[in-house]
């Protein structure tokens, strides 16, 4: 073993044995607490984050991770959290098992929705089923969520949450199926017929598809009212142009969450939707941030 070789392998150990310390460190105070914009109307509050980013070698991602989980977890209303992709870098047991232990550990909502981005099958390197499979059994194991796909949906609180997934090794564009596309479709009929508000989540922009075509997706949802799609992946700052529309459809981009801990909080009210912009780890509102709809 040549000596560069010995230098990686040690930089490699001593930054898992860093994030083990850090594991096994004391939960920080969340901070102080905060509440939806009228907690006597809502119907129900999520939290939405995107990019941890979570690697062995690198301890950094681990602890803003854990930052964030508690600045959620001190919002007295938010009943889920989303986490949508990128949860680790490169889809490695170990990787997943700080993410969902630390998820584990802190309990930031009742749900936790975890969706698949490219890192969590080891961005377009290594074997597909079996980064899918580990992914889905940590996802399993740590949050109670047993699914036979990458994507799925939950109903809370009368809303739908419908987690879009990635079929294939990926980088830059979402592996897509028309056998997925069947199913969405068949979700959302089923929420449309019941009046609920939709919220689509996803790792990839919208039109980022590979295996169908790019704009399926596009001209599904757009068929279907009370929809919100949400997506990671691009790791752009948070500001006034993360909020775009395609198709009529609100979009959201959510910046790398383990940056400075930004994300968004959604309120659901009986005639309004209001999306806020937040710090999690500095606990600030962002007011410039805050878009409101009425479906």
């Amino acid at each position: 073993m040549d000596i560069t070789t010995i230098v990686v392998y040690l930089k490699g150990l001593i930054g898992t044995i860093m994030s083990l310390l850090m594991m096994m460190s004391p939960i920080s105070s969340a901070g102080e607490s905060f509440g939806a914009r009228d907690s006597e109307k809502l119907v129900t509050s999520f939290a939405v984050v995107s990019d941890i980013h979570v690697e062995t070698n690198n301890p950094e991602p681990y602890g803003r991770f854990r930052g964030v989980l508690e600045g959620i977890k001190a919002g007295e209303d938010i009943k889920t959290a989303v986490y949508l992709g990128d949860n680790v870098m490169n889809g490695q047991d170990l990787e997943n098992f700080f993410f969902y232990t630390a998820l584990k550990a802190v309990s930031p909502a009742e749900n936790n929705l975890v969706v698949m981005g490219n890192h969590d099958i080891g961005n377009g390197e290594g074997v597909y089923t079996h980064l899918r499979d580990s992914f889905l059994g940590f996802n399993h194991i740590l949050t109670g969520e047993r699914h036979e796909n990458p994507y799925y949906y939950k109903v809370i609180d009368g809303c739908y949450f419908i987690v879009l997934g990635i079929e294939d090794l990926a980088v830059n564009e979402s592996v897509m199926t028309q056998a997925q596309l069947d199913w969405l479709k068949g979700v959302l009929d089923e929420a449309q017929a019941a009046d609920a508000n939709i919220f689509v989540l996803n790792h990839h922009p919208m039109n980022y598809l590979n295996g169908v075509p790019s704009d399926s997706l596009e001209n599904l949802l757009k068929q279907y009212d009370k929809v919100i799609f949400f997506h990671g992946h691009m790791h752009k700052a948070m500001d006034e142009t993360s909020y775009y529309t395609i198709s009529g459809i609100p979009c959201f981009n959510v910046p790398r969450a383990t940056d400075i801990g930004d994300g968004y909080i959604v309120e659901v009210y009986e005639d309004e939707i209001l999306v806020r912009g937040r710090n999690f780890i500095e606990g600030s509102w962002y007011e410039a941030l805050e878009y409101s709809f009425s479906f």
